[in-house]
């Protein structure tokens, strides 16, 4: 007999958390006349990314913040590093950017760890500096107003307002990411699941599936363009009445259509909640984000008091 699958999606969510920002933007320009500002840097020529930017934009304008993309991507390869290290130092010290991310994907010789190790952590929003990810692994952090990685806090937003049982849960997250993959394991296990990250060299990974409760495909690698060493879960790899994630995507560069982690439709009747492919993590990133800039606002203006 189907399962009734309860589709996880941000739209409920998403007018709590703006009506929440856009009233601390307002405290913020009432009681310092200031406007919170968020820069983000397009480092890489990674098409979803400037989807992404785009978009995040659009967000910020709703609630009042203040954004504008610097994009680097078109540097000589040669010079790409200094001018990235440089526009971050600058924008580090700039008092009127309170937030900056680095969209990633970066091309060519730019590292992740070079950009975080360089960012200030006060205006770390996507919450991936050294100092933000060793905050979240000694749990020295709170949901609701810490700068953690956008991604995870925002599935696990999602999965407590639904009310999926996340404690005692059995939690797969395919793919091992230091963006996605290990914050949220951690963020998972913090509350109380076991949490496990497979990848491309796990041993019996469909089996592993196929027994988790909780399943979160971010690994970004559709059997299309990665071939055999690809994955996207499908109705049978599951167990019935699993919650599953759906988070990795990459536009095929042959076709330009976009290739999910997750056939949702042969999940339907499958599992007891799903996140749709368009609607559901994609949206929770960016509207942690805003989350995430207003936190960091309100760090370094004093406004109120919050968990740096």
């Amino acid at each position: 007999m189907p399962v009734e699958t309860v589709l996880l999606k941000a739209n409920p969510l998403a007018e709590k958390i703006k009506a929440d920002v856009s009233s601390r933007v307002l405290r913020i320009k009432k009681e310092k006349q200031i406007t919170p500002r968020l820069i983000a840097l397009l480092i890489g020529r990674d098409p979803v990314s400037r989807v992404y930017v785009r978009l995040k934009q659009s967000d910020c304008a709703e609630v009042g913040i203040d954004s504008k993309v610097i994009d680097l991507s078109g540097i000589a390869t040669d010079e790409i590093v200094e001018s990235v290290l440089k526009t971050i130092e600058r924008l580090n010290s700039d008092p009127s950017v309170h937030g900056i991310i680095p969209q990633m994907p970066f091309d060519g010789q730019v590292s992740e760890e070079q950009v975080f190790e360089a960012l200030n952590p006060e205006k770390d929003v996507d919450g991936l500096t050294p100092y933000r990810l060793g905050k979240l692994m000694r749990k020295e952090y709170s949901l609701e107003s810490s700068l953690l990685p956008c991604t995870p806090k925002g599935i696990v937003s999602l999965l407590l307002y639904y009310g999926v049982e996340v404690e005692g849960a059995d939690a797969l997250i395919i793919g091992r990411s230091s963006l996605v993959s290990e914050p949220l394991r951690k963020m998972l296990q913090d509350l109380n699941a076991t949490a496990t990250c497979v990848h491309t060299r796990t041993k019996g990974i469909h089996e592993k599936i196929r027994n988790a409760d909780i399943v979160v495909a971010a690994s970004g690698r559709p059997p299309e363009i990665y071939g055999s060493s690809g994955i996207r879960v499908i109705g049978d790899m599951v167990k019935e009445g699993s919650t599953v994630v759906s988070v990795g995507v990459r536009q095929d560069p042959q076709t330009g259509k976009m290739l999910f982690d997750v056939d949702t439709n042969s999940l339907m009747g499958r599992c007891s909640f799903l996140t749709p492919n368009i609607g559901g993590v994609g949206p929770m990133t960016r509207l942690t984000l805003l989350q995430n800039t207003i936190i960091a606002a309100e760090l370094q203006l004093g406004v109120s008091s919050v968990s740096a």
